[in-house]
């Protein structure tokens, strides 16, 4: 039933795997050559600047003072807005009678983007607001 997406899938899978397979040992050893090239003192102030997993200087508004991070605000408001996205195309198939100038393929589709759009929009709002009313 899915074949035309399956094979693709397989296919990016495995050539993702084999880059990072290839990218992971290349971009250590630059980094040891960028290391090794640095004096002793510009050492530390190059690490400060690389994101190594914990942020270094200025933290955000959002992920600082209330203990969560931006990242989790804009996954979970995308999914909601799939989510609302799938039923707004479910109901829209099922309320309206079928006609020869709509798919239900396309229902879906759109719905599910718009909404996830939606969804995005509103996470930055969140985030914008949340931002200015920790500067004041």
């Amino acid at each position: 039933m899915l074949d035309f997406i399956v094979y693709p899938l397989i296919v990016g899978i495995v050539a993702l795997s084999i880059y990072k397979i290839f990218e992971l040992p290349i971009c250590r050893r630059e980094r040891l050559n960028i290391i090794d090239k640095l004096d002793p003192g510009m050492l530390i102030d190059y690490l400060k600047n690389v994101p190594m997993g914990m942020p270094v200087g200025r933290v955000s508004a959002v992920e600082g003072s209330r203990g969560f991070s931006s990242g989790a605000l804009r996954v979970g408001c995308l999914l909601l807005g799939l989510g609302v996205g799938l039923l707004v195309g479910y109901w829209i198939s099922t309320c309206c009678p079928n006609g020869a100038y709509y798919h239900d393929e396309v229902i879906y589709g759109g719905s599910v983007l718009c909404f996830g759009g939606l969804g995005l929009i509103a996470a930055f709002v969140v985030e914008r607001r949340v931002s200015r009313s920790s500067h004041k």
